[in-house]
């Protein structure tokens, strides 16, 4: 994640997240992990780290493709 995402996303009056840590989510859009591969929309993963409040989450996927997303929250819902 870059400086500029990390910035953009702290934000201290935010509410508190939707989603917290170990929570399962699934995509609702397709993603791309670091390592450059496509978590396809509708894969399930679990948070493993909360960004500003909420706003973005870090999610690891062990299936179909095995890798970690930073994701907005607008991305994502309960799986």
């Amino acid at each position: 994640m870059s400086f500029v995402t990390v910035q953009h996303l702290h934000d201290p009056g935010a509410d508190s997240p939707s989603f917290p840590e170990s929570s399962v989510v699934e995509t609702l859009r397709a993603i791309e992990t670091d390592d450059g591969a496509t978590v396809p929309a509708g894969s399930h993963g679990t948070v493993v780290a909360v960004y500003g409040q909420g706003r973005a989450y870090e999610v690891e996927f062990a299936r179909p493709v095995v890798g970690t997303c930073t994701v907005a929250a607008d991305g994502l819902r309960a799986a």
